[in-house]
């Protein structure tokens, strides 16, 4: 999921998990409520806030984690998500840097190996390098088959990290999609021309969504090389014509100006 603060993705991360009622419809996960005992012992969340005990050691949090769970990472493969030395393990959360608390309330959420792993916001306070190790283990969660529901404002993240994206502005989905149709939407490019061109854009193959904008005409396509060819052959200089690319946040952003549109009649 992703959008802007306060559109409602940790509202509908608190459905999800049951800690909100809905006002209609009906959630269900796997077949069950999210309240099911059974769905509980699948499901672990990593909330927007990190939330440790500061006064605990993190060899002691992750030895009480251990102890709570059924069946839990052996201490090789904590090691490994969680990078710490032994000096580090040994300190209290309260000395940890705001990173390095998110990657370890991030490894106490894996300790139990859920089936289900909610994420809010997971990569809030993570540099470069902790944010690129976390996405690996993500994935590797992935290859595991472990579903995982996630919010971020890094758009980037989420184009090559989900199968499924959903856009959230303003209470509302306005937008269901894949990282495959973002990549789609990338290849088109937006053309623009003096209006005069309209009779000849008109009659151009490959082109799309042509639209009328004060004294110019633009139109979208995938096959540019064939377009520019067709309007050389009617007189088009280059100078004539201005070229942009598609980009997914482009997109969102009309869509945005759509719902807002729609809004105000």
């Amino acid at each position: 999921m992703i959008g802007s603060n306060g559109v409602g993705k940790t509202t509908l991360i608190s459905c999800l998990l049951g800690d909100l009622k809905t006002s209609k419809g009906e959630i269900l996960v796997k077949g069950l409520s999210p309240r099911h005992h059974q769905l509980r012992e699948m499901v672990a969340v990593l909330p927007q806030e990190n939330q440790l005990p500061e006064k605990l050691k993190v060899k002691e949090l992750i030895h009480f984690f251990k102890t709570i769970s059924k069946n839990p990472l052996n201490d090789q493969d904590i090691d490994r998500i969680l990078q710490f030395s032994e000096i580090q393990k040994d300190q209290l959360t309260e000395k940890l840097s705001g990173g390095q608390r998110r990657l370890l309330a991030f490894t106490l959420c894996l300790i139990a190996q859920p089936k289900i792993l909610f994420l809010d916001e997971p990569t809030a306070g993570m540099d470069t390098s902790t944010r690129q190790h976390f996405w690996r283990i993500i994935q590797s969660l992935k290859d595991k088959g472990v579903t995982i529901i996630y919010s971020s404002h890094y758009i980037e993240e989420l184009e090559h990290t989900a199968e499924r994206i959903l856009v959230l502005h303003q209470d509302r989905l306005i937008s269901d999609t894949t990282p495959f149709a973002m990549r789609e939407a990338e290849h088109e490019k937006q053309l623009t021309l003096p209006k005069t061109f309209l009779p000849i854009v008109e009659k151009l193959s490959y082109i799309n969504n042509i639209e009328l904008k004060n004294d110019t005409v633009t139109f979208m396509t995938k096959e540019i090389d064939n377009v520019w060819q067709d309007l050389q052959e009617q007189g088009c200089q280059i100078s004539d014509i201005e070229i942009q690319n598609n980009s997914l946040l482009n997109t969102l952003f009309e869509q945005i100006e759509e719902i807002e549109k729609w809004l105000l009649y």
